[in-house]
């Protein structure tokens, strides 16, 4: 049997101002690590055999704040999405500037790819080869520090959802998802959003 625990990095300056970061590589906010800070009790306090981290800044930092063992795998296949031309903008922005690009997202999201970023479909098959990856692992109890558009892939993945209805759950920054796996078969054990200080 395995133990996925799934970990959205913290707060960063995109998350508070309600920018795309996709693959800028930023820092925590000071808020980012607090509640970081909190998710430690969620965690297992026997540790975990492997840990597979990001490449970006930001899952780096908050892996450093749970975990002093080591050393991290880092893994490009559960880098965020790519935005392109869109990270560092914001959502109304974006419709002022690109307007043709955002009604070619509306009718169909999950094969639209913004100017110089990557499609869903593209993170989906790129986590799906991770999530294969990870089926070779020995039993045990995993811990997968990551973004939020990787642990949506993931969910359509796992558990053959449409994409639009992962936006149903709520994946905040730090937001823990365990999932456990039997046989080959993913079963969601819970999912927990950890309130931010200031």
């Amino acid at each position: 049997m395995k133990e996925i625990y799934l970990l959205r990095h913290g707060d960063t300056d995109a998350t508070e101002k309600g920018y795309y970061a996709g693959w800028s590589d930023i820092a925590l906010s000071l808020r980012g690590k607090k509640r970081i800070a909190k998710v430690r009790e969620f965690l297992p306090p026997d540790g975990f055999r492997k840990i597979f981290v990001s490449p970006l800044r930001r899952t780096q930092e908050t892996a450093s704040l749970l975990v002093s063992q080591g050393p991290f795998e880092v893994c490009e296949e559960i880098k965020e999405r790519s935005f392109g031309n869109w990270e560092g903008r914001g959502w109304k922005e974006i419709e002022e500037q690109f307007p043709q690009e955002m009604l070619e997202w509306r009718k169909n999201p999950l094969l639209f790819t913004p100017p110089g970023g990557e499609s869903f479909q593209v993170v989906l098959e790129r986590v799906t080869l991770f999530w294969e990856r990870l089926g070779k692992e020995s039993p045990g109890r995993y811990l997968v520090v990551t973004h939020g558009g990787v642990i949506r892939s993931l969910l359509v993945h796992l558990f053959k959802m449409n994409f639009a209805s992962t936006f149903y759950f709520l994946l905040d920054p730090g937001v823990l998802v365990k999932i456990r796996e039997e046989n080959g078969f993913p079963l969601l054990v819970s999912m927990v959003n950890v309130e931010a200080e200031g």
